[in-house]
């Protein structure tokens, strides 16, 4: 665990072996959930446990010991969070009034003033500058 690619990259470090589902799930979520009452606001991972006093081992006792009495606490936030879980994908996909909001998207060859392209290397790519009215029409033709 608390691996990372990146520019410093590091490997992970083995946290606990022979272990059945539930309790995998158990230690995953509770070092979730401390990590996320824990770290600087967004700290990896890796960072994160080589700030740790005491490092894995540390954590390995926090964990897997409980040694500071929170282990309940911290899968019971982890059950809130799972409870309101939602994909927002899926929640707009079956609500009509939001679906809406993205009718003009689909299966549609009219001009949406409001998204504007410019070309780049012969490609479209969003405008970045206010651009006229005609160079709208030229490159909405053109990606047709």
């Amino acid at each position: 665990m608390c691996g990372n690619g990146g520019m410093k990259p590091r490997h992970g470090d083995l946290f606990a072996t022979d272990l059945d589902k539930a309790t995998l799930l158990q230690y995953i979520d509770r070092i979730l959930m401390f990590y996320i009452k824990t770290a600087e606001r967004l700290q990896r991972t890796s960072v994160w446990m080589d700030n740790l006093e005491g490092g894995l081992s540390y954590l390995q006792d926090v964990i897997i010991n409980d040694s500071l009495n929170i282990g309940a606490e911290l899968e019971q936030q982890m059950e809130t969070v799972i409870g309101s879980y939602q994909c927002e994908w899926k929640t707009t996909l079956e609500d009509p009034q939001a679906l809406k909001r993205f009718r003009h998207f689909v299966n549609s060859d009219n001009a949406d003033d409001n998204i504007r392209f410019e070309e780049v290397r012969q490609q479209i790519a969003p405008a970045t500058a206010p651009v006229k009215a005609e160079a709208i029409n030229i490159i909405s033709s053109r990606s047709a």
